[in-house]
């Protein structure tokens, strides 16, 4: 069975140090519950939840593992997603370190000019030239 999580509304999961308030509630009609209230870190909106107790479980705003630490995870929650344009401009970038790259070298540039030049372009099976 999956844990419960708290997410605000922006779809952030609330780890411990957003919340504000944790405490024991029971309801009119006798269910006990955990009532949970938290700041966004992401949005900054207020947010609340009650969780059933037989769902409870502190673990639930533990951080999720990795090798972020908090300050690093809050840059890129602010940053915007990646776009096809910046995908583009990077390959763009990786050809041109590639070219610079090969005129620093001539020799490299020299062995892969031999190399294509070289080799004949093969005949065409009809016997037609290529335009």
């Amino acid at each position: 069975m999956s844990k419960t999580l708290v997410r605000c509304r922006c779809g952030h999961h609330v780890v411990g140090r957003e919340v504000l308030r944790l405490e024991p509630y029971e309801r009119a009609s006798g269910e006990e519950v955990v009532y949970v209230k938290y700041r966004c870190r992401h949005c900054k909106r207020l947010g609340e939840e009650f969780i059933s107790r037989l769902e409870w479980d502190p673990s639930i705003f533990d951080a999720p593992r990795d090798e972020m630490s908090y300050d690093e995870r809050d840059r890129f929650l602010d940053q915007n997603a990646i776009s096809s344009g910046d995908l583009l401009s990077f390959h763009r970038a990786l050809q041109r370190m590639q070219t610079l790259s090969d005129l620093a070298r001539p020799e490299r540039a020299r062995k892969a000019s031999k190399k294509s030049g070289d080799k004949p372009s093969p005949a065409p099976k009809n016997g037609k030239s290529n335009p």
